[in-house]
C-alpha cells in the first residue's frame, strides 16, 4: 500500500498560493487542471490543501465548479499545488469523482432505508437550488414581522441562519413561510415534515410551536403572566423538565442571566418532575423558553421529538483527562445526540486520526482503534496498546477485517469522502458511521443532500446529519450499513 507523505516543508511554486502575513490562505493559483494528488495532511482541523475553485475574499475559498471546497475555518495546514497528479484513492472503476458522479447529471436519487432524507424522493439538483432566491431573499429581509402564537420557533448556530432558512424552504412546501427574527433566531409558519417521527433538521439546534407570548421587562411580570401558562402546559402529564435558554449570538446571550433568573422563578410555582439527566435517560415532556429582547416564548415538545435534549441544543461537552485536540468533544456531542457509542473492544477506524482527538475518546470507551493517517499521532496514545497508527492514504486504506465502527474526520472535498465512506458500505467494511464533513461553501444545504444521496445510494441507512454545537463550518452525519 503506497503511503501518501505530508509534503508541508515544500515550498510553493511560481503561481502557487500566495499567504498574506498571518499565513492564511490567500486563494489557489490556477495550473493544469489534472487529477488531484489527494489530502497532504489530514490533521483533526487542518487545511488538508487549498481548494481547487475560484478565488473569494482574501483567506477564504468558494466552492469550486468541479465539486465541494474542501477548507475548515482553522489553519491552513497545507502548501501550494503546483501540478496535480493521480488522485490517491483506490478502485476508480467503482468510486468515480464528483464530475463523474450519477448525481451530477441532474438525476432522480431515491431514499435508501428510513433515515435516506426528507419524503420518498429527493432530486440532487447540484447547478440549480430548488430554493427561488426571491424567497430566500424575502425571508432574511429585515425587518421582520414579530413572532405570534401559534408559530414555529427555531434557533441556530449565528451565521447559520440562511442555511436553516434554506432548508425549511428546501423540504417544506409554501405554507412554512420561515423568516428572520433575529440572530441565531427564525420563526416559520409551520413545521416541516418529520423523519422518522422526529423533526431533523441539519442545521436547528432546537425548535417547538409557541403556544404562549409575553413581552415585559419585568422578571417579576414575566413570571406572573407565564406561570398559569405553564400549568396548562403541563396539566396531566407527571414527566417533563422546564428548559429556559437565548439566542446563540452576542446580542442573545446578553440576556442569560435574565432567562435563567426566569426559569428559577417559574420552577418555584411550578416544580419540575425531571432534571436533564433524567429527561436524557428516560424522556417525557420538554418545556421551552426561549428568551430574547423583552419576549419569552413558551413552548413544549416531546423529548423523542425534540432536535436536541440540552437547552437551546448547545450541548457542552466536559471532557476530562489529557485530550490531543477539541476534536474529541466533537465526537463526545456525536455519541450523545446519536444515543449510542463503542463498547469495549468494539473494533474502530479513524480516518484522518492525527493528531488524535477521535481516537483518544475511542481509548477512553475501552475500544480497539486503528488511525489511519500520514502524519503523527500524539505519543501518548502511542504508548496504548489498544491503537495501531496506520501512517498511510485514508483513501486508499482497506480493512483486513470488517470492523464495528468508522469514524472519519478529514479536512477535504466533501464529495470525495462521501465517495471513498461510500466504499466501506458496499464491501461490508463496517456496521456504523460518524463522519464529519467540511461545508465552506454558500449553499450547504444542497452540498449535505448530495453527501446523503451518495451515501444512500452505496448502503447506508437511517443516516442523520447535523451542525452540532461544537461544530463550525462543518457537520456530523451518522448511518448504520442496511
Amino acid at each position: 500500500m503506497r503511503s501518501l507523505r505530508p509534503t508541508s516543508a515544500r515550498r510553493p511554486t511560481k503561481g502557487g498560493a500566495a499567504r498574506d502575513r498571518r499565513g492564511k490562505h490567500s486563494g489557489p493559483a490556477h495550473g493544469k487542471r489534472d487529477a488531484h494528488a489527494g489530502p497532504e495532511h489530514s490533521k483533526r482541523d487542518a487545511h488538508a490543501g487549498p481548494a481547487q475553485g475560484k478565488r473569494g475574499k482574501r483567506g477564504q475559498h468558494l466552492e469550486p465548479k468541479r465539486g465541494a471546497a474542501h477548507s475548515a475555518r482553522e489553519t491552513h495546514a497545507g502548501p501550494a499545488h503546483g501540478k496535480r497528479g493521480r488522485h490517491p484513492g483506490g478502485d476508480t472503476s467503482r468510486d468515480r469523482g464528483p464530475a463523474q458522479s450519477k448525481h451530477t447529471q441532474g438525476r432522480h436519487e431515491k431514499h435508501v432505508g428510513a433515515g435516506a432524507g426528507h419524503g420518498t424522493t429527493r432530486q440532487a439538483t447540484p447547478t440549480e437550488s430548488r430554493v427561488d432566491p426571491a424567497r430566500l431573499a424575502q425571508a432574511l429581509s429585515k425587518p421582520a414581522a414579530p413572532l405570534r402564537a401559534g408559530e414555529w420557533l427555531w434557533t441556530t448556530r449565528e451565521g447559520a441562519e440562511r442555511d436553516l432558512i434554506e432548508e425549511l424552504l428546501w423540504f417544506g412546501d409554501a405554507s412554512i413561510r420561515p423568516r428572520l427574527l433575529a440572530p441565531s433566531l427564525i420563526a416559520s409558519a409551520g413545521p416541516p415534515p418529520q423523519r422518522d417521527g422526529r423533526f431533523d433538521l441539519t442545521f436547528a439546534r432546537q425548535g417547538f410551536r409557541v403556544s404562549t407570548l409575553v413581552e415585559d421587562d419585568q422578571i417579576e411580570d414575566l413570571t406572573t403572566q407565564l406561570v398559569p401558562s405553564v400549568r396548562d402546559t403541563v396539566a396531566g402529564t407527571e414527566r417533563f423538565a422546564l428548559q429556559a435558554f437565548v439566542p446563540d449570538s452576542d446580542r442573545g446571550n446578553t440576556a442569560s442571566a435574565r432567562a435563567q433568573a426566569l426559569r428559577e422563578l417559574i420552577v418555584r410555582d411550578v416544580p419540575e418532575t425531571l432534571d436533564e439527566a433524567q429527561l436524557r435517560r428516560e424522556g417525557g415532556r420538554l418545556v421551552q423558553l426561549c428568551v430574547y429582547d423583552r419576549v419569552a416564548a413558551l413552548g413544549c415538545i416531546a423529548a423523542e421529538q425534540a432536535q436536541s435534549l440540552w437547552p437551546g441544543g448547545r450541548a457542552r461537552m466536559r471532557l476530562g483527562g489529557d485530550f490531543p485536540s477539541r476534536a474529541a468533544r466533537k465526537l463526545a456531542e456525536a455519541f450523545a445526540w446519536l444515543g449510542m457509542s463503542p463498547g469495549s473492544g468494539e473494533l474502530c477506524v479513524d480516518l484522518g486520526a492525527a493528531p488524535g482527538g477521535w481516537s483518544w475518546l475511542l481509548l477512553e470507551k475501552r475500544a480497539r482503534v486503528i488511525a489511519v493517517d500520514p502524519a503523527r499521532m500524539d505519543a501518548k496514545l502511542m504508548r496504548n496498546t489498544r491503537l495501531r497508527h496506520v501512517k498511510g492514504n485514508a483513501f486508499e486504506y482497506e480493512p483486513e477485517e470488517p470492523v464495528d465502527w468508522l469514524f472519519c474526520d478529514m479536512a477535504y472535498r466533501p464529495l470525495e469522502v462521501a465517495q471513498m465512506l461510500g466504499r466501506w458500505a458496499r464491501r461490508r467494511h463496517t456496521r456504523l458511521l460518524v463522519a464529519n464533513f467540511k461545508l465552506p461553501m454558500k449553499r450547504k444545504v444542497e452540498m449535505v443532500e448530495r453527501i446523503r444521496g451518495l451515501l444512500a445510494d452505496s448502503g447506508f441507512t437511517s443516516l442523520r446529519t447535523r451542525q452540532l454545537y461544537h461544530d463550525r463550518e462543518e457537520i456530523t452525519l451518522t448511518a448504520h450499513v442496511r
